[in-house]
C-alpha cells in the first residue's frame, strides 16, 4: 500500500509535467530522487526494531539471540529472527504516537520547506509507514506507552484523524 500511495504521487507528478512542458519538461532525476528517499523512509522504520534489540532491551531471550546472530555475522538469520520476534516489542522507540505526529509534522514542514526531492521522500515515506502501521495495528494501546495516562477509544480516532490529515497534506504537497 505505501508503495501505491509513492506510485499515484509519481502519476500525478509525471501528468503535471508532461502537460506543463511535454517529454522534455519532465522531472526524471527528480522523481527519482522522491522514490529512492520514499524507499529510504520506508525502510527506516525497520530499524526500530534493530535499536530495539541492540539498545533498548538487550536482555529480552529474543534480542539476545538476535545479537548473537549478528556477532557470528549471520545477518540474514538476525534480521529473519528480528521480523518474526517483532510482535512481542512493545515499547518501540519510533513505533508510538508522539513519534508518528512528529514525523508527519515535519514531513509537512519538508514538503513545503524544502527543495530536496530525497528529504521529503524520506519524510513522507516513514510517515506514511508508520501511519499505516497505525492503522493496522490490532492493539492500538500499545502505541501511547510514552503518556503516562489511558487514551479512549475517542482520544485515539481523533489522534488518527489528525495524524492521517497531517499525512494527506504532506503527500498532496509532494504531487505539486
Amino acid at each position: 500500500m505505501p508503495f501505491g500511495v509513492l506510485g499515484l504521487v509519481l502519476a500525478v507528478r509525471v501528468v503535471r509535467e508532461y502537460l506543463g512542458a511535454g517529454w522534455a519538461g519532465l522531472n526524471y532525476v527528480g522523481n527519482i530522487w522522491l522514490a529512492v528517499g520514499w524507499g529510504m523512509g520506508y525502510w527506516l522504520a525497520d530499524i526500530d526494531h534493530l535499536f530495539y534489540a541492540l539498545v533498548c532491551n538487550p536482555q529480552e531471550l529474543s534480542c539476545m539471540r538476535v545479537r548473537n546472530e549478528l556477532a557470528n555475522h549471520r545477518w540474514r538469520s538476525a534480521w529473519q529472527m528480528l521480523k518474526s520476534s517483532a510482535g512481542e516489542r512493545t515499547r518501540m522507540p519510533v513505533r508510538n504516537v508522539l513519534t508518528g505526529l512528529i514525523v508527519a509534522v515535519m514531513a509537512v514542514w519538508v514538503v513545503t520547506s524544502s527543495g530536496s526531492t530525497i528529504a521529503s521522500g524520506v519524510a513522507v515515506g516513514l510517515s506514511v509507514r508508520l501511519l499505516l502501521e497505525f492503522w493496522q495495528a490490532s492493539d492500538w494501546k500499545k502505541w501511547y506507552w510514552l503518556f503516562a495516562r489511558e487514551f479512549s477509544s475517542k482520544e485515539n480516532t481523533l489522534v488518527k484523524w489528525v495524524w492521517t490529515l497531517l499525512v494527506v497534506v504532506a503527500v498532496a504537497g509532494l504531487a505539486r
